[in-house]
């Protein structure tokens, strides 16, 4: 009898997943880093931790957000404090900044 006989064979998209994560370890970090990547799938088994559902975070406001970089920003941080922002500088008209590259030799 072969030992891969005795073990449960897992099938779905969980198991489909752990095996592609194994295999890009493997192709990564070579042999190491799969048995790195399955060790620690096996603690994550063996820990019983779920994945943790993050629920869609909707966030309403009460008008159009403002153009922080043409005017700028005020932040209320307190009762009695407020943080400005100033606008971001633009370059006067028609001076573009270019990227300068330097190639080392």
């Amino acid at each position: 009898m072969d030992r891969d006989d005795t073990r449960p064979h897992r099938t779905g998209p969980a198991a489909s997943a752990e095996a592609d994560l194994v295999g890009r370890a493997r192709r990564r970090y070579g042999a190491a880093g799969a048995i790195v990547a399955a060790g620690m799938l096996g603690l994550d088994k063996v820990l019983g931790r779920k994945p943790k559902d993050d629920g869609a975070q909707v966030q309403e406001a009460p008008a159009e957000p403002g153009d922080i970089d043409a005017h700028g920003i005020v932040v209320d941080v307190g009762d009695e404090r407020q943080v400005h922002s100033r606008p971001a500088r633009r370059p006067a008209h028609g001076h573009h900044h270019r990227r300068v590259v330097k190639r080392r030799r």
